[in-house]
């Protein structure tokens, strides 16, 4: 089994655990879609990929002239959630990586906090091209490189191992996309900070959202009282007033499929 697959299946894994909960600690992640939202026209058949709970992809079903939305997930226990109750919207369990969608079916394709996983992110950006029609949309919100950089940074005290997955560089995705033919239209690189009192508070939010699970797997135990403490020690360097503060560098990409 390739490392793709089974980096896949334990994201799979760790959202479907931490559906239940997952709303809670994804304040910068809801901020987020609003902002995506506001920007995006929504028309016709509608993909949202890794729609988690469904938030986003109820505003889009609630417009009026959105017929049908595809709410895809890789994680099964999120499609539960009741913000996908609705006549338009269809559930799919998928990997964004090997869309099950017909070819230039879709009008408008939305993604939010999820594409930084991807393994390859030019097969993805390659399905997007297959399935968008002439003329087709997308709103991308991408988690870049920059996020988490306080809590990397802090790890650095510890040990020299990988402890937060990598993030691609919004020029990256920029130019990703211009190769596969997108126009784009707008593009804006934003950070959105979560603050919590407490580095044990912050580490549990990080395992709940999976943003501490890595493409590459390691061996470790548990941490240390002394990793732990060290770890500690090192974010307070950067506590605000508001608290320990836990950045996401967002990357929103709107444009077109003119190609």
């Amino acid at each position: 089994m390739g490392m793709t697959m089974l980096f896949n299946e334990r994201i799979a894994q760790r959202f479907a655990a931490a559906a239940q909960h997952y709303d809670e600690q994804a304040i910068a992640q809801r901020q987020s879609a609003a902002y995506l939202l506001a920007e995006m026209n929504c028309a016709g058949t509608v993909l949202d990929v890794g729609c988690g709970t469904g938030w986003l992809t109820q505003q889009i079903a609630q417009q009026a002239n959105v017929e049908q939305v595809f709410a895809l997930d890789i994680a099964p226990d999120m499609l539960f959630s009741p913000y996908l109750h609705n006549d338009k919207i269809l559930k799919i369990q998928a990997d964004a990586s090997c869309l099950p969608i017909q070819n230039h079916s879709i009008d408008m394709v939305v993604s939010n906090f999820a594409l930084q996983w991807l393994t390859e992110p030019s097969v993805f950006v390659g399905h997007l091209q297959r399935i968008l029609r002439q003329g087709g949309q997308f709103a991308l919100a991408l988690p870049v490189h920059g996020t988490l950089c306080e809590v990397e940074q802090a790890w650095r005290a510890v040990d020299n191992k990988p402890h937060i997955n990598a993030f691609y560089t919004a020029e990256y995705w920029i130019n990703l996309l211009q190769l596969q033919g997108f126009t784009i239209v707008k593009q804006q690189q934003q950070a959105f900070f979560q603050y919590y009192d407490s580095t044990k508070e912050l580490l549990k939010s990080l395992k709940t959202i999976g943003a501490n699970e890595l493409q590459q797997t390691r061996r470790q135990g548990l941490m240390t009282r002394q990793q732990f403490a060290t770890l500690a020690q090192a974010m307070e360097l950067y506590r605000h007033e508001q608290g320990l503060p836990l950045r996401y560098q967002v990357l929103h990409v709107w444009g077109y499929n003119y190609a």
